[in-house]
């Protein structure tokens, strides 16, 4: 009999769970996803960010690189914020059991199982919020949020699913917390959500300041107000310093990112009024249920507890139709994803809806026959849209797996298709209130519920389903055949550039939100491609490729060209090297530093034989036209073109698609710059002839590097010859090794300086001249000597400390009834708690929402 009750305790989430993950299993097979074909979700951020990051966790977890010196990525850098950023999932350990090719089809089963928690946690809130609905409705209101817009539209980025399911847990603590004056589910469900992803976390505590004030005011006895305002904040305060080390050293890493270089004020003023609500609304619209709030508040019972859920609804609704507070629910900007937040109103409308149903009769009724026949023809409807999107209008309604953004057209089939859902949800749930519980109707909304879960996951996912080919290929590569510390290179942008990371190579390549702002200006301005927060490490030149270690090059048909130059780290002159890199032409830069190494500058500069070139103070101006030139080449001669005119961080350049370039009446490029490419161009390598090199300028553009450029082939022999390799190797987080120095010469490491670096020479500390904006040189004596570089990130000393700090005080807050101290702390703690909750309720809707829109107007 005790089985049989447990039983029936845990059946509602297990059938939740099942549900969910059937519906998902039905959508794979029919589109041939794994594991019922061999297609994989992976698209988007998920295929240029998650999966690759993944296989480098798989690396990490085997003891291949590391957590904190990662030189997969930008160069060097650390790799702790990037983790919490994208992977602290305990689901994620499962990389160690698939390889590196396998991942693809891992995501399927992990979007799969993440899906299916979030409704089995959905559940557990709802079991106990509304225990006396039925079951068919108890599961519409569970399936319904594990498979919500939220994890529709943004799967690709993994880890928020794992939000998308703690996040019924977190507020079945706040529910705790208000009712029953215990905090420690509370307290562990916040620690999980800053540990599992801490950006997504502040959306959860910037929603819990605005639901807990006014549950506070509306809910909570005044007696009992100090007790649940004080525990409130101390639950929140205590998940912050307990995961001090987590969000502490990736905060700061995320102010040192490229991404933090443009000013919150700006963003707001330069956007629209209104946010995308093509996008922004389907992550609501896809829960008919939570969308329906509305209508639903019409006829449902109103209580105190679904008046304060009403409220909290609108607050955060509003963001998604407000673009100047969309952006500050954003902490500022955001470029795509816009409603991160959006597990806040869906789960706040469901639970709005249970509320409402818990209080309608529990005594069954029955309906007549004209009754069941009008239902059921509503419920016709929904079917019949859902039959006639995916069969007629399925490349129409599944744009957003090709765009990131819902176009008008989708938006209105869908919107279309979700509204007829929301009527026929509503229609159920006034008969369910009028009548009381009634077996039919329970079935009927739960079939409401199946049938757009099943449409809207067809949509989203199924429509994502591809084989990423040219990813496998690139990762069954089998390495240069040379054991020692170098770095690899595309040829051109022919995958996504965090797979060679992935693959295990050091590379200069890395796309996520955590670049390091001056190392994107740096390689930009050495001649190689990038923009947003991706670079890339294509294009260049053979001689940047030497001075930062690209040794060898991975060519479009999956093969290896080099090598060139060096290994990581060279003798050069000491002091010589620039702290600071000028924004310039970038090819006569390069001459310069080739000076400063005692090599001559190798690149000789061409003019045109025909069109008009104005060149004022190292400044060039284009009119719209053609130039043209005819070069005559003798010896081995690689030729480059460049069109440069500033470093930033956009996703578009005002001068992309200027150019045509033309060789020999052979188009190379019909646009450049462009995204993929916009360094330094490569026009080929030439001998006993005379090029022809057109270009086109298809409107006016003023520029600070241009023209094309001849370089011999020997010379990048010369340069490396001129720079003695030390003997470097990776071990862990470490990077030790010797290196053989003559009289005033230092060694130069491509590695960006960080903060929590430190640098012993033969045992002693040294600290390193930072050059070329980031990177490193090392004073080193005359002869042999003995190279350590460690790293630990900045802030995790400190955050570490806080966390034990946090420990003894969680430890010591039992006894606070014995220790007088603590008690009279508590109490005067208790005291404050309502007014300076109350002030920070203010102070966010002063932030959020009222400034931005008046910067807005102004």
């Amino acid at each position: 009999m005790r089985e049989f009750c447990q039983w029936r305790k845990i059946a509602p989430a297990a059938a939740a769970f099942g549900l969910t993950a059937l519906i998902l299993c039905c959508v794979f097979a029919a589109f041939g996803l794994y594991p019922f074909g061999g297609e994989t979700l992976a698209w988007g951020d998920m295929s240029q960010q998650v999966a690759p990051l993944l296989m480098e966790l798989k690396d990490i977890l085997a003891g291949k690189c590391s957590l904190f010196l990662n030189l997969q990525n930008a160069g060097g850098m650390s790799f702790w914020g990037v983790f919490f950023f994208f992977l602290a999932s305990p689901l994620h350990l499962l990389v160690i059991f698939v390889e590196k090719q396998e991942i693809y089809h891992l995501v399927n089963l992990l979007v799969l199982i993440k899906l299916s928690l979030a409704a089995l946690t959905a559940s557990a809130f709802f079991r106990r919020e509304a225990p006396r609905i039925s079951l068919p409705v108890h599961l519409a209101l569970s399936v319904s949020y594990g498979l919500c817009g939220y994890g529709m539209l943004y799967y690709q980025n993994l880890v928020w699913l794992d939000m998308l399911y703690l996040f019924p847990v977190v507020m079945l603590g706040f529910v705790k917390l208000l009712e029953e004056k215990r905090a420690w589910l509370l307290t562990a469900s916040l620690t999980a959500t800053v540990a599992v992803n801490y950006y997504l976390s502040y959306m959860v505590f910037l929603g819990l300041i605005l639901t807990g004030t006014v549950f506070l005011w509306t809910c909570v006895p005044k007696e009992e107000r100090g007790p649940v305002a004080g525990k409130l904040g101390m639950s929140a305060g205590s998940a912050l310093g307990i995961t001090a080390p987590v969000w502490l050293p990736s905060l700061l890493q995320c102010l040192a990112s490229a991404r933090t270089g443009g000013g919150v004020i700006e963003s707001v003023q330069a956007g629209s009024f209104w946010a995308k609500t093509t996008t922004t609304l389907p992550v609501l619209l896809c829960s008919a249920g939570a969308a329906a709030l509305p209508v639903l508040a019409i006829f449902l019972p109103k209580t105190a507890k679904s008046k304060g859920i009403g409220v909290c609804w609108g607050l955060t609704v509003l963001p998604m139709l407000l673009e100047p507070v969309n952006k500050l629910w954003h902490m500022g900007s955001y470029q795509a994803f816009p409603a991160r937040y959006g597990f806040w109103p869906v789960f706040l409308g469901l639970w709005f809806l249970a509320q409402g149903l818990e209080s309608c009769s529990v005594k069954p009724h029955r309906e007549s026959k004209k009754s069941y026949l009008a239902v059921c023809g509503l419920l016709a409807l929904p079917v019949g849209a859902g039959i006639f999107l995916l069969a007629a209008r399925f490349e129409e309604v599944s744009s957003y797996t090709d765009t990131l953004w819902v176009n008008s057209t989708a938006f209105l089939f869908l919107g279309a298709f979700c509204l007829l859902c929301a009527a026929a949800w509503s229609v159920v749930c006034r008969s369910l209130i009028r009548k009381g519980r009634n077996a039919f109707m329970g079935w009927a909304l739960l079939g409401v519920c199946l049938v757009q879960s099943a449409v809207q996951s067809a949509v989203f996912l199924g429509s994502a389903a591809n084989v990423p080919l040219k990813s496998q290929e690139v990762l069954a590569l089998e390495p240069p055949q040379d054991d020692g510390l170098y770095r690899v290179k595309l040829e051109r942008k022919f995958c996504h550039v965090n797979l060679l990371g992935a693959a295990g190579y050091p590379t200069l390549n890395h796309y996520t939100s955590l670049t390091d702002r001056r190392f994107l200006a740096a390689v930009k301005k050495l001649g190689y491609s990038s923009y947003w927060m991706e670079t890339s490490g294509c294009c260049g030149t053979k001689i940047s490729d030497v001075i930062l270690s690209n040794k060898y090059v991975l060519c479009d048909n999956a093969a290896w060209s080099g090598p060139v130059g060096g290994n990581l780290g060279y003798l050069v002159p000491a002091g010589r090297f620039p702290e600071a890199l000028p924004v310039g032409d970038r090819l006569r830069l390069q001459n310069e530093l080739c000076e400063i190494l005692g090599v001559e500058g190798p690149f000789v500069p061409y003019a045109p034989v025909s069109g008009e070139l104005q060149e004022t103070a190292g400044k060039f101006s284009l009119e719209s036209g053609m130039l043209r030139y005819e070069i005559p080449v003798v010896q081995r001669e690689t030729l480059y073109f460049d069109a440069f005119d500033c470093v930033s961080t956009r996703l578009r350049e005002k001068i992309n698609d200027c150019f045509q370039i033309r060789v020999n009446g052979q188009t190379l490029a019909e646009r450049y710059p462009t995204q993929g490419c916009n360094g330094i161009f490569c026009l080929g390598e030439f001998q006993d002839e005379t090029v022809r090199v057109e270009v086109t300028v298809r409107k006016k553009v003023d520029l600070c590097s241009f023209g094309v450029w001849g370089m011999r082939n020997s010379r990048q022999d010369e340069l490396a010859a001129a720079l003695p390799n030390a003997d470097l190797r990776a071990d862990g987080g470490k990077l030790i090794g010797h290196a053989q120095a003559g009289e005033n010469q230092a060694l130069f490491l491509s590695i960006p300086w960080y903060q929590g670096m430190e640098v012993r020479v033969n045992g002693r500390r040294v600290t390193p001249r930072i050059v070329l904006d980031c990177f490193m040189e090392i004073p080193l004596p005359a002869g042999t000597s003995e190279i350590i570089l460690r790293y630990i990130p900045a802030g995790l000393v400190p955050g570490t400390a806080a966390a034990a700090l946090t420990g003894i005080c969680l430890l010591l807050l039992p006894k606070a009834g014995k220790l007088r101290f603590l008690e009279r702390i508590k109490r005067r703690w208790y005291k404050i708690a309502p007014a300076l909750l109350s002030s920070v309720f203010v102070g966010a809707i002063l932030a959020v929402y009222i400034a931005p829109v008046l910067l807005w107007l102004l």
